[in-house]
């Protein structure tokens, strides 16, 4: 009979009752939603706050831009001559602790002038929850061999 209970009692909260409350991979899943948006309006300040100070972007190029102060400058040269547009897929958002990982697929539109060029690869970003909430500390593109439209070449 205690098995009944049990079982019964799993059933009725597997049916619902109270509200579901936010998990840090939603609050990962979120953080990546807000860095699109700011990343694809080119709004540098929204970008820069979804990283921590120390944060690490790795990009498709190779190389360690390290800080926000750099990623920050790197944005600004970038956002200069180019307007890119990203589209993430995430695969899986994992969290132990105070560090979480987002890793997928993306596809970028990068235009200059009057050309425009197709990136597609694979991402990672890595997460840490601070006192302020979960910022970027690591990022990591790649590129795909197999670029849309057979350009892989960033400009």
């Amino acid at each position: 009979m205690t098995r009944a209970v049990a079982l019964a009692a799993l059933a009725l909260a597997a049916c619902g009752g109270a509200q579901r409350i936010a998990t840090t991979t939603d609050e990962v899943a979120a953080l990546r939603e807000t860095w699109t948006r700011a990343f694809n309006a080119k709004q540098l300040e929204p970008v820069i706050a979804t990283y921590a100070l120390d944060a690490v972007v790795m990009p498709i190029t190779g190389g360690r831009i390290v800080s926000s102060a750099a990623i920050r400058n790197l944005y600004q040269r970038i956002w200069q001559k180019l307007t890119p547009r990203v589209e993430l897929t995430s695969h899986v958002v994992e969290r132990s602790g105070d560090l979480a990982y987002d890793s997928g697929e993306y596809v970028e539109n990068v235009v200059s002038g009057a050309a425009a060029v197709n990136i597609a690869g694979n991402y990672v970003f890595v997460y840490r929850r601070q006192p302020d909430g979960w910022r970027i500390v690591e990022q990591i593109w790649t590129e795909a061999t197999g670029a849309p439209d057979g350009d892989r070449r960033r400009p």
